[in-house]
């Protein structure tokens, strides 16, 4: 049994440390935030901007803000959202990853700040229909706190609600029962350290701790905490509103594989933590979350173990031990889910490249369908009193809305209306095999070019993920700066994506590049039968399993694109598998074999094996602490590229960072670089133009006006 040494205290008694109070003091001081402009109640999505305006260019993107999390309280009067951006470092702010601020909308049209970047809040709960519990990194002095605060004061500072000395990793509340469930990862005794007489050495197999379950009874002014016996590799966890009930989604060891694939969801005792049911699936799961009355418990899941998402709504009825899967053969994708009443879940769905919402019993009975027009909805919550969302569209970003009908509620960012942005629109064609794909398709404010736009495609990673047909320009996604520099942007949902269902996503199974790719292939053939684009100037990039596409498109595809630029790319199928942390899950969700059972398989479907026939100048980068795709895939296909040497080729890597580049300036120099490799060898159609420099004026000029 683990020993915990919680400082637990009733809530008048605690106190912060000096650095932390002197942090909220400072961090709540600053009541507004700088170029936020409150959309009144019932307003609609602004008209698309003025096409006179600027172009909108890859500097722009650090003045977006967006919306990110949303909670709904459990009377609906008051939804908490936050407000996420990235580091201005081009007007002098320290480099980083995201901030993001929290603020409250009230029914009655009232938007105020309530915790500032200062504060970074997260993983929020309701303790009562006013106060909001979470977590916030920078002001726990040493061990973890969950932090409460009352929303509907204006001036209300946030207090400790629990403080404990164990690392929390993550918690869930149970206002009915005034309680407080967290998970906590004991810290194992170090053995004996050798660095200094230099044995520096990382074991790969040293075991890794479990996890506990510890619940917190949070009556004032006593406060009391009990070690439950759950222990294992914990994902999730959520409380019954009563707290009778504790469902934790637990893994059988601790490798990405165990938490993907093999997660499965038990129930147990919330008082005394003993075993009642566990959920009986088979695939991916997500989500879970008990109705109200406790009855039953929802959560999203794959109905098959060969699934590639947790796509469907699943019902768990826990006093008949019984699982009812809702949705399953849906040619869309169930995405999230709250509660509305005791026996009623609202749903938010995915379909292709738009969003709806619908109602659904415990029975599977469906009504109140909406599909929305002209915004896509990103994720919800809500109860039986209300719901919020976050929505966005081809021509704003991520924004708060509210109620069935997604009225949008913020603009965060009322100067992109000054932003000359391209015609966004989704498109549908018949790929070489009958089968249809849908796509998105962005192009250049103005007329067409005579022999149609250079073009860039942008795949997308996963491949379990779709474009919507919403605001989706990063600093990895060349959309609407793709657009303001003459690009059209082409954005396709080829087989294998999500948005339309199991059947579709299936579609790709073991020959991505003759499925998956070829659509992409015939995307582009469309879009030049149509006149818009310019075929002999054609780029393609992408990240993940994105830039597995864009190396493909180098390598195979050679002879369709002008340019590649792949990010964090699979490039050897073989010895990727051996250095992925999801080797089984390529398995069972993609191949259907291991390599060391088909390795031709594996091979043909590489690009280092098509190396020597690529006449594409292909940009590689990739973080160099990735787990997920190792540098090494990077390394190879630079390797053979450069040795071939039939075409440019430049490798860069980003020391610290993962398989998604966090970091501001980082994800800046990835944007400068993309986008002068396509202007060098895509906008003039010369394969042959000279590479460019490997350093960076902008980055040059920005240090130098540091210093």
């Amino acid at each position: 049994m683990m020993s915990l040494t919680s400082r637990v205290e009733a809530r008048p008694a605690l106190q912060f440390g000096k650095n932390v109070r002197e942090r909220l003091l400072t961090g709540l001081s600053a009541l507004c935030l700088s170029g936020f402009t409150a959309v009144p109640a019932g307003a609609q999505p602004a008209p698309s901007p003025d096409p006179a305006g600027t172009p909108f260019t890859i500097e722009d993107l650090f003045d977006v803000s967006s919306v990110g999390t949303v909670s709904v309280a459990p009377d609906a009067v008051h939804t908490v959202y936050t407000r996420w951006r990235r580091p201005n470092i081009i007007r002098g702010e320290q480099d980083g990853g995201a901030v993001s601020e929290t603020r409250v909308w009230m029914q009655d049209g009232t938007n105020r700040l309530v915790l500032d970047e200062r504060v970074g809040a997260y993983s929020f709960d309701w303790m009562s229909d006013n106060e909001l519990t979470f977590r916030s990194g920078r002001l726990e002095d040493g061990g973890s706190t969950i932090f409460g605060i009352d929303v509907s004061a204006p001036q209300s500072e946030p207090f400790a609600l629990f403080n404990s000395d164990s690392a929390i990793d993550m918690y869930d509340t149970s206002p009915g029962a005034s309680a407080l469930f967290y998970s906590t990862t004991r810290q194992e005794e170090e053995g004996p350290d050798g660095a200094e007489m230099g044995f520096l050495v990382n074991v790969t197999d040293r075991p890794v701790p479990v996890s506990h379950v510890v619940r917190v009874n949070i009556e004032r002014p006593a406060v009391t905490e009990s070690v439950l016996p759950i222990e294992g590799y914990i994902s999730d966890l959520a409380a019954s509103p009563d707290g009778r009930l504790l469902a934790v989604s637990l893994a059988p060891g601790s490798s990405s594989d165990d938490y993907m694939l093999n997660s499965r969801t038990v129930i147990f005792d919330g008082e005394t933590g003993a075993p009642i049911s566990t959920v009986p699936t088979d695939g991916k799961t997500g989500d879970i979350a008990f109705s109200p009355d406790g009855r039953y418990l929802a959560l999203m899941a794959a109905p098959a173990r060969s699934d590639s998402a947790p796509h469907a709504i699943a019902v768990f009825d826990v006093q008949a031990e019984t699982l009812r899967f809702l949705t399953d053969g849906d040619d869309a994708d169930e995405v999230d889910f709250f509660w509305s009443a005791d026996d009623e879940l609202t749903v938010l769905q995915h379909r292709g490249t738009q969003s709806g919402l619908f109602n659904m019993t415990v029975e599977g009975s469906r009504s109140g369908a909406i599909s929305h027009t002209g915004f896509v909805v990103h994720r919800f919550d809500g109860n039986g009193h209300g719901i919020a969302g976050v929505i966005s569209a081809p021509h704003y970003a991520h924004e708060l809305a509210t109620g069935r009908d997604m009225s949008r509620r913020t603009d965060g960012n009322p100067w992109l209306s000054d932003r000359q942005l391209g015609n966004q629109e989704a498109v549908r064609y018949r790929a070489r095999d009958g089968v249809e794909i849908e796509g998105i398709l962005v192009t250049p404010e103005g007329v067409r070019p005579e022999t149609g736009w250079p073009l860039i495609v942008l795949a997308h990673g996963g491949p379990e993920s779709h474009y919507f047909n919403a605001w989706a320009t990063d600093f990895d996604r060349p959309v609407q700066f793709g657009a303001g520099r003459g690009y059209a942007v082409f954005l396709p949902n080829y087989r294998g994506s999500t948005g339309r269902g199991e059947a579709f996503a299936a579609l790709d199974r073991a020959d991505a590049p003759a499925a998956e790719f070829n659509d992409i292939l015939d995307g582009v053939d469309f879009l030049a039968a149509s006149g818009l684009i310019d075929p002999s100037r054609v780029g393609i990039t992408g990240q993940s399993h994105g830039g597995y596409a864009a190396a493909w498109g180098a390598t195979a595809q050679t002879g369709h694109f002008a340019a590649a630029v792949a990010a964090a790319p699979v490039t050897n199928l073989v010895s990727s598998h051996g250095t992925t942390d999801i080797p089984e899950e390529t398995v069972v969700n993609h191949y259907g074999v291991a390599p060391e059972e088909d390795w031709t398989l594996y091979l043909n479907q590489s690009p280092v094996f098509h190396a020597a026939q690529s006449r594409t100048p292909t940009l590689i980068l990739h973080g160099e602490s990735d787990s997920r795709v190792n540098v090494s895939q990077s390394l190879e296909l630079y390797g053979y590229l450069r040795r071939v040497g039939q075409s440019p080729v430049r490798l860069v890597t980003y020391p610290g960072q993962g398989h998604r580049l966090s970091r501001s300036a980082v994800r800046y120099d990835y944007a400068l670089r993309m986008m002068r490799w396509f202007d060098t060898f895509v906008m003039p159609g010369d394969r042959n133009a000279p590479l460019p420099s490997p350093d960076l004026e902008e980055i040059q000029n920005l240090v130098a006006g540091r210093d």
